[in-house]
């Protein structure tokens, strides 16, 4: 997220004696799917956005999952929401992919894929983890090179698709923002190095 890092620093400096941007903050209520949802899937988004309201964590924190130090990064963000529903997740965004694959869960998305219109998202529900590779360079060894871990929420009432978890630099309603909260969700462009590698249902998360 090095690069990202950067971008969110640049916005907040412009930003005159205005704190971080701060992600999105919506109601469940705000989502198409929500009510149609199964049990498991339903408490995990509803968890997920109560957490992002009542906690307004504007940082991006490396090596975090505690909020109690002031912010996540990505797979913490999703390692502590897995908790709170009583999931014991793996810790990093790699081991996260990892998890999902091993499972059987996981839905690979080829890099042409340019918009969620694409027919390899069609089984995207709200509640499943979205894998990215490619935002940094990883040097702790990985061998899949996932890099970044949001959870997908679905669509808003205006068809905008977003996820949830922890971010420094990317968008909500097209406006950079950072720390932890609602973004929007959308494919890298062409050319991007980053790449939509994947997502899948969290083991455990519970259908009835």
């Amino acid at each position: 997220m090095r690069f990202l890092t950067i971008v969110c620093l640049l916005f907040a400096s412009l930003a005159t004696g205005a704190e971080r941007p701060m992600p999105g903050v919506i109601a469940a209520s705000e989502l198409r799917e929500f009510a149609d949802l199964e049990a498991g899937r339903k408490r995990f988004v509803q968890i997920a956005l109560e957490e992002t309201a009542e906690l307004k964590l504007s940082n991006y924190l490396y090596g975090s999952a505690d909020p109690s130090k002031g912010g996540f990064d990505c797979s913490g963000a999703v390692f502590y929401l897995l908790e709170r529903v009583g999931i014991d997740p793996p810790r990093s965004s790699a081991a996260q992919f990892d998890w999902i694959k091993k499972a059987g869960n996981l839905t690979e998305v080829p890099a042409a894929a340019r918009t969620l219109d694409h027919p390899s998202l069609s089984k995207l529900e709200p509640g499943d983890l979205l894998f990215w590779s490619g935002t940094y360079q990883p040097t702790d060894g990985r061998t899949n090179k996932i890099t970044h871990v949001q959870i997908y929420l679905g669509r808003e009432k205006d068809g905008r698709a977003v996820m949830v978890g922890s971010s420094d630099g990317r968008s909500y309603r097209g406006k950079a923002r950072c720390g932890f909260g609602v973004y929007d969700f959308r494919l890298p462009r062409e050319g991007s190095k980053a790449r939509f590698v994947g997502y899948g249902k969290p083991p455990g998360l519970k259908g009835e």
